[in-house]
């Protein structure tokens, strides 16, 4: 059977809210788990990055994204300890980490669903690792605008 795009992305999102704990769940098991903030863990092996734009082969170009994902991911570690350290309580700090999730899960089908343009072509990868660093761009942007909202101590 062959998956659309729309497909991996309803899924996707049936698989973020399933791993989102119920609150019933998280309220009577609340103290047998240490929270801790959420961190980015890649599947793929960075590709080298070499050569000027436009002068790259696909896979330079994939691995220039892919290095431009892992900084983005760094920042977005950083960003995901602070935030969750200003965040009031157990609650919603659950709530950010599922909200994490979700947004990984998004970030993941979405992107494919942009590189099925190519499916089965060299510049789907490329296609895909771009529009995950612009998603993890854009990603860091609005972490900043949320810590800035938490207010500094």
């Amino acid at each position: 059977m062959f998956l659309t795009a729309k497909h991996v992305l309803a899924a996707a999102v049936v698989l973020a809210a399933a791993a989102a704990p119920s609150s019933a769940f998280a309220d009577t098991h609340a103290h047998a788990v240490k929270l801790s903030p959420p961190v980015i863990h890649e599947s793929f092996t960075p590709l080298p990055c070499a050569g000027a734009p436009g002068h790259r082969s696909t896979l330079e170009d994939e691995g220039c994204a892919e290095q431009q994902i892992l900084r983005s991911d760094e920042k977005i570690d950083v960003l995901n300890e602070s935030i969750f350290a200003k965040l009031p309580g157990d609650p919603a700090r659950r709530q950010f980490i599922a909200g994490h999730r979700a947004w990984i899960a998004y970030r993941h089908a979405y992107c494919l669903s942009v590189s099925d343009v190519f499916a089965g072509g060299t510049e789907a990868g490329v296609l895909d690792a771009d529009c995950v660093a612009g998603v993890t761009n854009q990603h860091v942007k609005d972490l900043r605008g949320f810590l800035a909202d938490l207010g500094s101590d």
